[in-house]
């Protein structure tokens, strides 16, 4: 695919001949990658059949996003980080502990929720129990967060920090009932388009045309869903709530990802357009309970204990924060320096449980790095 190269392709030799590796290893099918200083963007590059406004599923990047929505309704005044869920959602849980869960906790993954449930496909079962269709409809979506807020927790909020989707599926839900407005709208009117992130949101083939639906990227075939996922979300949870979810959900481009990254920066000088002085400096800084936490409210950091180190690579320091989305895209930003490293690729594109990206991206963006220090 003929494609427009920007940025110094010298320079960055060593970082695309990998990004490169990564679609003939398999690691992804296409790739699109962008590094930026503060406002200038330095490389813009892309690999396989893909080209540089092509649109991914971003899965898990989704939760910063959503973070900043949950920040935005703080501004205005309508929810509070130390507010309980309990004031916004129906709980059903008997789990003593539920109660006490925080926004924060949520935020931050420390809300005592387990990591992971295939709620869709309690809702499969549902389904043909009831004889009626449930998936992708607003019953579905409601069954699932209902579920969610039925689980007992696994510890104490505030005691454990452990990554969790279900988290984020709730807060996505907070802030809709707090807002009285869909995810994918507010996502819109309030993030997205002041921002001048055109090619993101929830849903994209109801927002593009026929003719850009070219720009959408595979996610390859899902067996539950009998079909290849292209402009589909491949999170099955997220796909049975309907494609619009606070854990996963959101496309994006490289792009759009420096233009979010670069409102953060702006924000945490307060320059941002959107996002308010303190609302972009509580959001990048990691919460203090329970202690070693790695996450802030709505993103990750480089942890060198993890085996084989960081996704972020050995360069990005303390105090950076970032995040991964399990269909293998990525954003990390060194705040210190005002880095931006968005990486966005189609890992699943060869299987969920595909391995070969886990340890290509660190060596991609040690590269990026490593070039950035030498200029």
């Amino acid at each position: 695919m003929t494609r427009e190269v920007r940025g110094d392709k010298e320079r960055f030799g060593d970082a695309l001949a990998l990004v490169r590796r990564g679609v003939g290893e398999r690691a992804y099918q296409a790739a699109v990658i962008l590094v930026a200083r503060g406002e200038d963007i330095l490389l813009h590059d892309a690999a396989g059949e893909v080209g540089l406004s092509s649109i991914f599923d971003i899965a898990s990047v989704t939760k910063p996003l959503v973070a900043s929505l949950f920040y935005l309704l703080v501004q205005q005044g309508m929810l509070s980080p130390e507010g309980m869920i309990s004031e916004v959602l129906p709980l059903r849980s008997t789990d003593p502990g539920f109660p006490e869960i925080t926004f924060r906790h949520l935020l931050s993954h420390t809300s005592g929720l387990p990591a992971y449930r295939p709620l869709y496909r309690e809702l499969r079962e549902t389904e043909k129990r009831e004889g009626r269709k449930m998936w992708g409809v607003a019953e579905g979506h409601d069954r699932i967060v209902d579920a969610v807020l039925s689980l007992s927790l696994e510890s104490p909020p505030g005691t454990a920090c452990v990554y969790s989707d279900l988290d984020f599926l709730l807060m996505g839900r907070v802030i809709e009932a707090a807002s009285f407005t869909t995810l994918d709208r507010l996502l819109r009117r309030e993030l997205a388009a002041p921002l001048g992130m055109h090619d993101t949101g929830y849903l994209p083939l109801l927002a593009l045309s026929e003719c850009e639906t070219g720009r959408l990227v595979s996610t390859g075939h899902s067996e539950e869903r009998g079909r290849e996922k292209v402009g589909d979300v491949d999170d099955e949870n997220a796909a049975a709530m309907g494609g619009v979810a606070g854990h996963a959900g959101v496309f994006s481009t490289a792009h759009d990802l420096f233009l979010f990254a670069r409102e953060i920066l702006r924000a945490r000088r307060g320059e941002g357009r959107v996002l308010n002085r303190r609302s972009a400096r509580e959001m990048t800084a990691k919460v203090e309970t329970p202690p070693g936490c790695p996450f802030t409210p709505g993103w990750d950091t480089p942890t060198s204990g993890e085996a084989g180190g960081s996704q972020a690579g050995r360069h990005f320091p303390v105090g950076s924060i970032g995040h991964l989305g399990y269909a293998g895209c990525s954003l990390w930003i060194d705040l210190s320096r005002e880095i931006t490293v968005a990486f966005l690729t189609n890992r699943v594109y060869y299987g969920q449980d595909n391995p070969r990206l886990k340890t290509l991206r660190p060596a991609i963006h040690d590269a990026v790095m490593e070039a950035l220090q030498k200029g």
